[in-house]
């Protein structure tokens, strides 16, 4: 049920960035260079090739995109890439599962298109800017966002099994009176959790295993949000930034104790995770906004 794709996910793994490469990363000049350094990876090479003309150039001045743009768009193109394939490699019931741990990617994918639709930007426009997600296709992508109504985008969620139809006739229904979007959007990431918990239902280990990775998370993200009320949010950013890289570097070292199972893609998820996290950190340094001492909290030792 795991073994072909629990191969293909060891292949991927294998061309995931050490520490020495994202320390190296970390050292460029400017997210022009940063973007360049990420081209001439592999891996990367499809998401941060053909770089923008540099803006801190005279002779450019402002043609092209801008460089941190595009190196925030290479991130979530690779994420996108590398998490978004994995449902189609794992036949029922080990599919289920892994749609447990991706399904995010489509609920970020629908909140942004949603955003866009409600900003009155083109939907072709919104399409190319939102990309595809991991259980939605480009088509039910185009439906969703080129539905009579905000309602009857919702209710397209729960037809093509994103969130469940329950949910979604709720949220259709919120959406009818005219609530506001926050209330909306907040009522669709609890939707996209009670999805995800769902599909991780069963018995087994597997599924228990899921089922313990949806949990952490959860409570991860509580935690934080009570740090944020009682005590500000700096220090709640700091606590996400601890928990969230620790939980995923956990998961990620956990996966090489259950190389026949559902443990291979837990920890692939978590990885890919944490290496986003660790290149919008490294970013943030070359961009001006860190300094090396901020950035420093989130790189991973050089010696593992």
């Amino acid at each position: 049920m795991y073994e072909y794709g629990n191969a293909r996910v060891a292949a991927l793994r294998g061309r995931l960035l050490d520490p020495g490469v994202l320390h190296q990363l970390a050292e460029s000049e400017s997210p022009a260079a940063l973007l360049e350094h990420l081209a001439r990876l592999d891996d990367w090479q499809p998401f941060a090739a053909a770089p923008p003309a540099r803006t801190d150039s005279p002779a450019a001045g402002a043609v092209g995109i801008d460089p941190a743009r595009a190196v925030l768009r290479a991130i979530e193109r690779h994420r996108f890439a590398r998490l978004g394939v994995l449902p189609r490699w794992y036949p029922p019931p080990a599919r289920t599962l892994v749609e447990a741990l991706v399904l995010p990617l489509d609920c970020e994918r629908v909140v942004a298109l949603l955003r866009l639709r409600i900003a009155d930007v083109d939907p072709a426009v919104a399409l190319e800017r939102a990309g595809a997600g991991a259980i939605l296709d480009a088509r039910q992508l185009a439906e969703i966002v080129r539905a009579p109504t905000l309602a009857a985008s919702v209710q397209l969620l729960g037809e093509a099994g994103v969130i469940e139809v329950r949910a979604a006739r709720r949220l259709a229904a919120l959406c009818e009176r005219g609530e506001a979007w926050v209330t909306v959007e907040a009522g669709l990431a609890d939707a996209c959790l009670e999805a995800r918990r769902a599909r991780a239902t069963g018995a087994g280990a597997a599924a228990a295993q899921v089922r313990e990775v949806l949990t952490a998370e959860h409570a991860a993200a509580h935690a934080v949000v009570v740090e944020l009320s009682e005590q500000g949010i700096e220090s709640a950013a700091s606590l996400e930034r601890r928990s969230t890289l620790a939980r995923l570097d956990q998961l990620a070292r956990r996966a090489r104790r259950d190389p026949l199972g559902i443990g291979v893609v837990t920890g692939y998820v978590a990885a890919v995770e944490a290496q986003a996290i660790r290149l919008r950190a490294i970013l943030g340094r070359v961009a001006g906004r860190w300094s090396r001492a901020q950035t420093a909290g989130y790189m991973p030792e050089t010696g593992g």
